[in-house]
């Protein structure tokens, strides 16, 4: 057991890592099949629509996509981590919250897998890129860079 507590703390490192990826890959696919299925994504798009007072499903679908593949870019690359966490935090939280307001709490596993986006995005927050961040990439600083 100590060990494997010794591996886990040499390696901790890894856990922003491994978060930005995992979340990277899911608002990917979320985004790739918003923008390339646009008809698949339509009663998501009519929840927001009704919560938010929202009109053109096809363009509030268009630029979810396109907000979810930016977010996707952002955390696979480490750029700006917390501002990608915080928004990989809104978009489910927004529709969990909008499916609630107008259907009411269900037993739907699909539904509540939003909830574990919404925590690892969290997580993101507060524990930031990582070392293998652009964030933290090495070099000066840009307060360095302006003091010389």
């Amino acid at each position: 057991m100590g060990n494997l507590i010794l591996f886990l703390e040499r390696n901790r490192d890894w856990a922003p890592l491994i978060l930005r990826v995992g979340l990277a890959v899911v608002f990917l696919l979320f985004g790739f099949q918003k923008l390339a299925h646009p008809a698949q994504t339509t009663a998501e798009i009519q929840l927001l629509m009704e919560f938010l007072n929202l009109a053109a499903a096809a363009a509030v679908n268009f630029y979810l996509g396109l907000t979810e593949l930016a977010v996707a870019l952002g955390l696979l690359l480490g750029i700006r981590t917390r501002f990608f966490g915080v928004l990989s935090v809104l978009l489910p939280f927004l529709f969990l919250v909008s499916f609630l307001w107008k259907l009411g709490v269900s037993i739907n596993p699909d539904l509540y897998r939003d909830v574990g986006l919404a925590a690892a995005g969290l997580a993101l927050v507060f524990l930031g890129g990582g070392r293998w961040s652009w964030d933290n990439r090495s070099g000066p600083t840009s307060e360095a860079k302006s003091q010389v």
